[in-house]
């Protein structure tokens, strides 16, 4: 291990083509426009979507393998010491939570000024006692982190409330993505026959694409034509070909897989189908949806109503119902141009509020680079 100058280290989970690596991979690119050396230390070696990426960057992966059991807590703390002694950032960023106390303690103890950590989700409550030990690792990390940095304010009110925080140790900043790559794409001025229709989203269980694929079989069994392009992998993608197959969709619901031309894909879709559960923190598909001026309907959670302010952006649905999903679909077919209208609202809001330019310059402040503007 050598020393190469470092100005800020960012901790990741794994490299995977989904919400956080890529947005890391977004905040990379501005930062070193902007001169900042960012280094990277990785958990888990697979996946690595997005390997290529960063190494095209020229950044610096340190690659942590930590033990199984409780020896996993005391290495993590001591790895990230002995790397933040020889690299001497200014600031390290910690994107696993919970992790980030014992990357807190051992930053802190090599001397690192600030320690921030991004929360993206909602506190999983629902798991009780692994909620418990996830909740006394934040509260372990409190003396030693600057700040947890909130996804959306419905993430930062739960964050609050549920981890037992006082709201100055939070700060709630969007996450952002590369509008640029979606806002000059030319639309369909009509909608294909018949409408096609995407999701773009980790295959996983926070995601709820099955809400989706049922909608699908409502749609046709009303006699409503539909063809719906999932896109993204992960490990439930035998479970979705299955519930696909059940269903008798083969013709209609198609897996794409990871793609690298997402922003093509949204040009050539009438319409983007968010189907989130409630502790989905805010959803970068959907931000790139709306910079790219496509219809929404979402599901009506706390994330997605923030985002959509409400359903004044895009049309909000209730969680995990086929019925209401189904119907909020008909009704953005059936009206176009209110559809449009609100898909306008919705590409301003992207554009002003969403950038990474905005969430950089947030970061930048919470860390103490104030240059990261």
């Amino acid at each position: 291990m050598t020393c190469q100058r470092c100005d800020l280290l960012i901790v990741l989970t794994s490299l995977a083509a989904e919400g956080c690596p890529q947005l890391v991979l977004q905040l990379t690119r501005h930062w070193n426009r902007q001169g900042v050396v960012v280094h990277l230390v990785v958990l888990s070696r697979e996946p690595l979507d997005l390997l290529a990426e960063f190494e095209a960057l020229g950044v610096p992966i340190h690659w942590f393998d930590l033990s199984h059991g409780l020896g996993r807590y005391p290495r993590l703390a001591w790895l990230t010491f002995r790397l933040c002694r020889l690299q001497r950032p200014r600031a390290v960023l910690s994107f696993p939570l919970g992790w980030h106390s014992l990357i807190a303690i051992g930053a802190r103890a090599a001397g690192v000024r600030r320690v921030c950590a991004h929360v993206g989700n909602l506190p999983p409550v629902w798991t009780g006692s692994a909620f418990a030990k996830f909740k006394l690792l934040v509260q372990l990390g409190r003396p030693f982190t600057h700040r947890l940095l909130c996804c959306s304010e419905y993430v930062r009110t739960a964050t609050v409330r549920d981890f037992s925080l006082s709201r100055r140790e939070t700060r709630a900043i969007f996450n952002a993505c590369d509008l640029k790559a979606f806002s000059g794409i030319s639309r369909p001025e009509t909608f294909h026959d018949p409408p096609r229709l995407a999701m773009v989203a980790r295959l996983e269980l926070h995601k709820d694409q099955p809400t989706l694929i049922r909608a699908s079989a409502v749609l046709r069994d009303r006699g409503v034509a539909v063809e719906v392009k999932l896109v993204g992998d992960g490990s439930q993608r035998e479970q979705l070909e299955e519930l696909i197959a059940e269903l008798d969709l083969a013709d209609r619901v198609h897996l794409l897989g990871m793609r690298r031309d997402v922003p093509e894909l949204l040009g050539q879709i009438d319409l983007f189908v968010f189907a989130a559960r409630p502790d989905e923190g805010f959803g970068i598909a959907l931000a790139e949806a709306m910079a790219a001026g496509v219809p929404i309907v979402a599901t009506d959670v706390g994330a997605c109503r923030e985002v959509l302010q409400g359903g004044r952006l895009g049309r909000l649905g209730a969680p995990g119902d086929p019925l209401a999903l189904a119907a909020g679909i008909l009704e953005v077919l059936a009206e176009p141009e209110a559809a449009a209208e609100r898909a306008i609202l919705a590409r301003q809001r992207a554009l002003r509020d969403f950038t990474v330019e905005s969430m950089a310059m947030a970061y930048g402040r919470e860390l103490g680079m104030m240059a990261t503007g």
